[in-house]
């Protein structure tokens, strides 16, 4: 796969500036010979604003460089799910999944939805695609790792009793957000990381996620959300536990490459555990996240041996 940076001025000034845009469709990238249109990659922006109300501080240029690389991951997932699956038969599933996004989107009814799609040049049967693309990447990868899960009943609840018994009437929750990033090499490494803390420290850690990180978290802007110390490593706990609200660690070694994390808040809430409550949710935890890492890595597989062209 060519090596490739997405900063192009004639997209930007394609989509940004000629209001008949939709009139002017230009090949921008083929994803082993499937073509990605100017127009796709103005209605990923608008998908990308619908979902992630943050990308409306963000400014055109990265807004271009944002989709253009969602869409593009999207493509190779879907080339890569076609392999395995057929499309168009999680019908049942694909609609429970809109049904749940259009509410947590603040939409009282179908009408008022399909308003929106239409006034926004979306169409239902878009974003259906979208939702049946992720639902069977993360069928592809339970499928293909779940025996290779490594995960430690005993242990996790051996650490859950420790880390319980060590805390006072009170627990403490850090609310965290992350960004997930894979460096193309060991000689590119350094540089790389330069340039995510230097887009930190420029457009701010929520935005930077969304541009650099390959966690599933990137479209919320990296959050992760609230976790009890309880739920985290000793590892993490150690990292963390001294950090001032909205510091950042240093990038820490990951199995999908280097991960910064930030807390953005924590608290001390009266303790009301539940042992068995807890042990469910730290193994669901510890699932995920070996279910997430696994997700990456292959990810990253398919994308270097996917030919991508910019045109």
């Amino acid at each position: 796969m060519r090596v490739f940076n997405i900063i192009f001025f004639f997209l930007f000034f394609l989509i940004f500036s000629n209001k008949l845009y939709a009139e002017r469709i230009s090949i921008v990238y083929t994803v082993d010979n499937t073509p990605i249109t100017s127009v796709e990659i103005n209605n990923e922006i608008t998908y990308l604003k619908l979902i992630n109300k943050n990308l409306e501080e963000m400014d055109d240029e990265n807004l271009v460089v944002y989709a253009s690389k969602s869409i593009l991951r999207e493509r190779i997932k879907e080339l890569e799910i076609s392999k395995y699956f057929k499309f168009g038969f999680n019908d049942e599933l694909v609609s429970q999944n809109l049904k749940n996004l259009t509410t947590s989107l603040g939409f009282n009814n179908n009408d008022e939805f399909n308003n929106f799609l239409l006034n926004s040049n979306l169409t239902k049967e878009f974003i259906k695609k979208k939702i049946e693309i992720e639902l069977l990447w993360n069928r592809l990868i339970y499928e293909k790792y779940k025996n290779k899960l490594s995960i430690n009943n005993d242990k996790i609840r051996k650490n859950l009793k420790l880390q319980i018994d060590k805390e006072d009437s009170q627990i403490e929750e850090y609310k965290l957000s992350e960004i997930l990033f894979s460096p193309t090499s060991k000689s590119t490494e350094r540089d790389e990381i330069e340039k995510v803390i230097k887009s930190i420290n420029e457009v701010g850690f929520k935005n930077t996620a969304i541009i650099y990180s390959i966690s599933n978290s990137a479209s919320s802007g990296g959050e992760i959300g609230w976790l009890k110390k309880t739920q985290l490593s000793e590892n993490i706990i150690k990292i963390i536990q001294d950090l001032d609200v909205g510091e950042i660690t240093n990038p820490i070694d990951a199995p999908a490459g280097k991960l910064i994390l930030t807390l953005t808040d924590k608290r001390k809430v009266k303790k009301k555990i539940s042992f068995e409550k807890e042990f469910e949710k730290a193994l669901l935890l510890e699932r995920n996240k070996q279910l997430n890492q696994f997700s990456s890595i292959d990810f990253k597989k398919i994308e270097l041996n996917t030919n991508i062209n910019e045109r």
